[in-house]
């Protein structure tokens, strides 16, 4: 259950993004700001709700890393916004690094397990 709210944290950060920059770039700059913030804090709260079990560092490595690629993503393929090989590399070292932190923790949690 715990792994749900840390995947809809990702989509309401994810969301809240994606939102604030398509309205505001409709002209709408109160109603962008005031949907992001709402968004990311509800965000806020399915994160909160998620570290009951899923360790913070792992759980912030997963909402960061997946919500900047996923937002990166949604930019270039719905916003038509560009992504050059540097930012695509980031991206990936990005994810990399989600799956290096949760390697390192399952990794450290096998080891005390096993003492």
């Amino acid at each position: 259950m715990h792994w749900i709210f840390l995947i809809l944290a990702v989509v309401g950060e994810v969301l809240g993004t994606t939102l604030m920059k398509w309205i505001v770039g409709e002209g709408y700059l109160f109603y962008g700001t005031l949907i992001a913030v709402v968004m990311v804090g509800v965000s806020y709260v399915l994160l909160s709700r998620a570290t009951l079990r899923i360790p913070i560092t792992l759980a912030n490595a997963f909402w960061e890393g997946v919500g900047m690629v996923l937002i990166a993503l949604v930019s270039l393929l719905w916003l038509g916004e560009q992504i050059s090989e540097y930012q695509a590399a980031g991206l990936a070292l990005a994810l990399v690094g989600v799956a290096l932190t949760n390697y390192g923790h399952y990794h450290e949690q096998a080891k005390e397990e096993a003492a």
